[in-house]
C-alpha cells in the first residue's frame, strides 16, 4: 500500500473499467488504510518519530479517499462510512486540521494531486 491518491485513482479507473463497482474499490482501500494505521499504532512506543509520522500520512490518505467517495452514492458503503460521508461537520474539522498541519509542513499530503474539497470535482 503506497498511500498516493494519484496512484489510487488510476487503479480505480482500471476496476471501473473491468465492472467492478467504484464504491467497493474505495471501501476496500480505507479498510486496508485503515488496518495499516492500527497496526502502526501498536508500535508506536519503538519508533514513535516514524511512527507519528506515518499516521499522519495514513489519515491525509484515508481523508483524501472519503473526499473522493463523496463523489459516490453514499448508499452503496457500509454504515459508518455513510454517516461519515453525510457529517460535513467532521469533514470540516479534518480538513481545517489538514490544513494546519500543512502549514507546518506535517501533512505529508500529495503534492501531485490537492485535497479535494467540499465534495467538488474540481482540482484547486
Amino acid at each position: 500500500m503506497d498511500f498516493d491518491i494519484p496512484e489510487f485513482k488510476k487503479r480505480l479507473e482500471n476496476e471501473r473499467m473491468k465492472g467492478t463497482q467504484p464504491e467497493a474499490v474505495i471501501q476496500q482501500e480505507i479498510r486496508q488504510a485503515e488496518e495499516v494505521k492500527e497496526g502502526l499504532s501498536e508500535e508506536n512506543d519503538h519508533a514513535s518519530e516514524f511512527v507519528s509520522e506515518a499516521i499522519n500520512r495514513i489519515d491525509t490518505y484515508i481523508y483524501q479517499l472519503h473526499e473522493l467517495a463523496r463523489e459516490f452514492n453514499p448508499a452503496e458503503f457500509d454504515l459508518d462510512q455513510q454517516t461519515y460521508l453525510q457529517d460535513d461537520r467532521v469533514h470540516h474539522r479534518i480538513a481545517n486540521r489538514i490544513d494546519r498541519l500543512k502549514e507546518q509542513g506535517e501533512a505529508n499530503a500529495s503534492t501531485e494531486d490537492p485535497l479535494l474539497r467540499n465534495g467538488d470535482t474540481e482540482q484547486e
